[in-house]
């Protein structure tokens, strides 16, 4: 796989208008962690006219699947990906998720409405709020996602703390 270069795709994406929250690993270390990630998880609406805005920012990227439907080259259309749940896909710049089910049980719009704008890589984008990270990490039930999620609840009183 590619070396991961997440903030290149997350400028493809924002120059295209994809409608995104970044979550997962990328939104913990944003938020102070100190965790490690191999790849970028979003959140998006998964509507044609939103993945129309995702295939031209994976354009000439040779976007393809790494999970679920084997590793082939991304051929589906826009309307075909937005009746999906999940796209999980590896291009030359890396992994991208796009999730469109969220651990936890949030929706997009529920996570999109308490999502925080912040510097990520040089781009100012949306992210998830450090509260619903700390509930999908606990939610995934995973060791290494309760130790982000502690470390993530450490970070937040530290920040309340000195916001008193």
């Amino acid at each position: 796989m590619a070396t991961q270069q997440s903030g290149e795709i997350i400028r493809r994406l924002l120059d295209e208008g994809f409608e995104f929250v970044v979550l997962g690993g990328v939104a913990a270390i944003a938020h102070g962690a100190s965790t490690f990630t191999q790849d970028l998880d979003v959140a998006a609406p998964f509507t044609a006219e939103n993945f129309q805005r995702l295939l031209r920012a994976l354009d000439g990227l040779n976007p393809r699947f790494r999970i679920a439907s084997g590793v082939r080259p991304v051929r589906e259309t826009a309307e075909t990906l937005a009746t999906w749940r999940n796209l999980y896909l590896a291009c030359d710049l890396g992994a991208l998720d796009v999730l469109g089910e969220h651990p936890g049980g949030r929706t997009y719009d529920e996570i999109a409405s308490r999502s925080v704008t912040a510097r990520i890589f040089g781009h100012d984008c949306q992210l998830i709020s450090i509260e619903d990270l700390i509930h999908v990490k606990e939610s995934l039930g995973r060791e290494k996602d309760r130790q982000v999620a502690h470390e993530l609840r450490v970070i937040r009183a530290a920040r309340e703390r000195g916001a008193d």
